[in-house]
């Protein structure tokens, strides 16, 4: 089990598992996220981590995305939104979202790096 307790998720064509990473934790996406409302599956699972995060004081996750083949619009804006959930915390409370991404895989390459720019500092790309 992770630091955070979270175990794997599988849905339809995607696996969601949580492994520790040194100080950190890594969640790697492994498949295709093309589900209507990925929302469903992501914000829940955002939301532990981010809960675990903050309360562990775990300082850095790796969104590991290199094995995701495909994600759709709606699943991005879920990412964004946990993002997001970082500029609400006071500085002692924050970490640092780290994104590994797979530059021979063009949604990758033209829609995680955007995601730096929604909270300064707080997300770094691999």
């Amino acid at each position: 089990m992770n630091k955070l307790g979270i175990e794997a998720v599988a849905q339809d064509k995607v696996k969601v598992e949580l492994v520790d990473n040194g100080a950190g934790v890594m969640v790697k996406f492994v498949g295709d996220i093309d589900m209507e409302d990925p929302s469903i599956l992501l914000d829940p699972l955002f939301e532990k981590i981010h809960s675990g995060m903050v309360s562990k004081k775990i300082p850095e996750i790796t969104a590991d995305f290199r094995g995701l083949n495909f994600l759709n619009s709606s699943g991005i804006k879920a990412i964004a939104k946990w993002i997001m959930k970082l500029a609400m915390l006071p500085a002692d409370q924050k970490y640092v979202i780290k994104i590994a991404h797979n530059k021979a895989i063009t949604w990758q390459v033209t829609s995680l790096p955007t995601l730096t720019f929604l909270v300064p500092g707080a997300v770094k790309i691999e």
